[in-house]
C-alpha cells in the first residue's frame, strides 16, 4: 500500500526522527512550506524556523516578541540570536530583553548598537538603557547564581559592540558578569575600558572556588582600554584559555578623537606580558596583539620594560603582532639576532598584519617590497628562537579605493599602454620578490604566505554587521619542501 503512494504522501509516514533530519537541512522558505502541509509538520518543523535570528530593525524585534509571547516555547528553540540594527532603526527593541532571558538554549548571542558616539549623550540614552538590561541579563547568567535560577545555561559565543552614554569607550566593569559565565566559551568586546581593579567584581577577586572554574577559551578585545592589573583579573577566572586578541583603541587617545577616552593609555610591555603570563602561560596557544606602546629613541629594544618577553609561553604556537607591535619583537633596522630573548620557543605560526602595502597619500606601489623581517629568521631560525617555525605570514592591508581607479602605464620598450592600478603594481612586485626568495624558504621548511586585506572605504572596526567589511585573499603562498 505504502508502496504505491506519491512521494508527497509518503513523507506523511515517515518516522518523526527520519523528518527531523530532513527539515534540518532545509532552509527557511521550505521549512515555512512545511509547516502549511500539516498540524504534524508543523510541530516537528517550526522549532527550526527559530534556531537562527537576526533582528535588523525595531519591527522585526516587536514582531518576534508578539511571537514569543503567544507561544513561551518558541524561546526555548532558539539557538542564535543576532540583534544589530542602524541608530534610528531601534523603537522595539525594548520588547526583547524579558524573551532573551527565556532562550535557555541559545548558544550564540551578538549584540551590536551602532557607533553612535558622534550623537550628543542625550540622544544615546535609549542605547544605554537597553544595555543596562543586557546587563542584567548577564548577572542573572553567572556561575554565582544558584543553577536552577541561572539562565542563558547553554551561551557558548557572546559578542558585544556597545557604546557609552558619554564618550566612545564604555566601562567593562558594568559586563564583566560574563566573565564568570559557567559555560562561555567564547567572548568579544569592543571599545571597552578593563577600569580600574577597585571597581571590577571585587566581590569576587579573591574567591578562590571561582579562580580556574569557568570554560572560556576564546577571549576578543577589540579597540579597548586595557589596565594591566584589571585585566590579570579577569583572565584569572578561565580554566585554561587558549586564544586571546586584544587590540588597543589608539584612535580614542585624543589625537585622533576630538575627546580623550581612555583612562589608562597605552599598555607597557613587561606588566602587560606579565599580566598574561600570570594565568595563562600553561594554556594559551594563539595570541594576537595590536598594541599602542611605541619605544623612544634613546631607548634600545634590551633596556628593561622595553619589548615583549613572550619566552615564558610554552604552549604558543601562533603569534600575531600588528605593524606596530612587531617594533617590540624586532628593531626596525637590521636584525640583531636577539629574537630568542623575545619570542614563544615552540611558535609555530608567526603572522604581521596591517603592514601598509604601499605609500599615501595617494596610494604608490613601493619601489621594493618591503619584509618586516629579514630572511636571516628563517635561514637561521633555530638561533633565532624559533626552532619549530613551520609558518610566516605577512598581511598586507590597503583600501579598495585604491584599486579602482585604473591608471595608465606604458612598457619598457614603449611600445604599449594598458590601464592597471598602483594596486596591481605592488602586487606584481611582491609575487616577483616572493619567487627570488622561494628556495631560502624551502630549505628552512617554512610556508611564506602573503595575505591581501582590501579595507572598506570609510569605515574603522569594529565592524558591526550591517556594515562593510574587509576582504581578505592569499596573494602568494609557497609550499615547504
Amino acid at each position: 500500500m505504502i508502496a504505491t503512494m506519491p512521494p508527497s504522501l509518503l513523507l506523511l509516514h515517515l518516522p518523526d526522527e527520519v523528518l527531523i533530519t530532513i527539515f534540518s537541512f532545509l532552509d527557511f522558505r521550505s521549512l515555512r512550506n512545511a509547516t502549511l502541509v500539516s498540524k504534524h509538520f508543523d510541530d516537528l518543523a517550526e522549532p527550526f524556523l527559530y534556531h537562527s535570528i537576526k533582528i535588523l530593525n525595531g519591527q522585526q524585534a516587536i514582531a518576534l516578541a508578539r511571537s514569543l509571547y503567544a507561544n513561551p516555547r518558541r524561546a526555548t528553540w532558539i539557538r542564535s540570536l543576532l540583534i544589530s540594527t542602524k541608530f534610528g532603526d531601534d523603537e522595539g527593541l525594548s520588547t526583547l530583553p524579558p524573551f532573551i532571558s527565556r532562550m535557555r538554549n541559545l548558544q550564540d548571542l551578538c549584540l551590536e548598537t551602532p557607533d553612535c558616539n558622534a550623537k550628543f549623550p542625550e540622544e544615546r540614552v535609549g542605547w544605554v538603557n537597553l544595555q543596562d538590561r543586557y546587563e542584567r541579563i548577564f548577572e542573572s547568567a553567572s556561575t554565582v547564581v544558584p543553577t536552577g535560577d541561572r539562565v542563558l545555561p547553554n551561551l557558548r559565543n557572546c559578542t558585544l559592540h556597545f557604546v557609552d552614554g558619554q564618550k566612545e569607550i564604555y566601562s567593562m566593569t558594568k559586563y564583566a558578569m560574563l566573565f564568570l559565565h559557567p559555560n562561555l566559551r567564547s567572548l568579544t568586546m569592543s571599545c571597552a575600558s578593563t577600569d580600574f581593579t577597585n571597581t571590577l567584581l571585587t566581590p569576587f577577586q579573591n574567591d578562590q572556588t571561582l579562580m580556574k572554574s569557568t570554560k572560556l577559551e576564546h577571549l576578543h578585545l577589540e579597540e579597548c582600554d586595557i589596565f594591566e592589573p584589571s585585566l590579570s583579573i579577569l583572565l584569572s577566572f578561565p580554566r585554561a584559555l587558549k586564544s586571546l586578541k586584544i587590540s588597543e583603541g589608539v584612535r580614542y587617545d585624543g589625537i585622533f578623537s576630538a575627546r580623550s577616552s581612555r583612562m589608562h593609555g597605552n599598555v607597557a610591555p613587561r606588566p602587560f606580558a606579565e599580566a598574561i603570563a600570570e594565568h595563562c602561560t600553561d594554556s594559551l596557544e594563539h595570541l594576537s596583539l595590536s598594541l599602542g606602546y611605541l619605544r623612544q629613541g634613546p631607548h634600545s629594544i634590551n633596556h628593561p620594560g622595553q619589548h615583549l618577553n613572550l619566552t615564558a609561553f610554552h604552549a604558543m604556537k601562533q603569534l600575531d603582532l600588528d605593524v606596530r607591535t612587531v617594533n617590540l619583537i624586532r628593531i626596525r633596522a637590521s636584525c640583531d639576532h636577539g629574537t630568542w630573548r623575545r619570542l614563544p620557543p615552540n611558535l609555530e605560526t608567526l603572522k604581521i598584519f596591517s603592514i601598509p602595502l604601499g605609500e599615501r597619500p595617494p596610494f604608490q606601489a613601493r619601489r621594493r617590497v618591503w619584509f618586516p623581517f629579514d630572511t636571516c629568521i628563517v635561514a637561521d631560525k633555530t638561533k633565532h628562537g624559533l626552532r619549530l617555525l613551520k609558518n610566516l605570514i605577512f598581511s598586507y592591508e590597503y583600501y579598495r579605493e585604491d584599486d579602482e581607479t585604473p591608471r595608465l602605464s606604458i612598457s619598457d620598450d614603449g611600445s604599449s599602454i594598458e590601464e592597471t592600478t598602483q594596486v596591481t603594481i605592488a602586487h606584481q612586485r611582491m609575487i616577483e620578490k616572493c619567487t627570488e626568495l622561494l628556495p631560502i624558504y624551502r630549505r628552512a621548511g617554512v610556508r611564506l604566505e602573503i595575505e591581501m586585506a582590501a579595507l572598506p572605504n570609510g569605515f574603522i572596526p569594529p565592524y558591526l554587521f550591517p556594515e562593510d567589511k574587509p576582504k581578505y585573499f592569499k596573494l602568494w603562498e609557497s609550499a615547504p619542501s
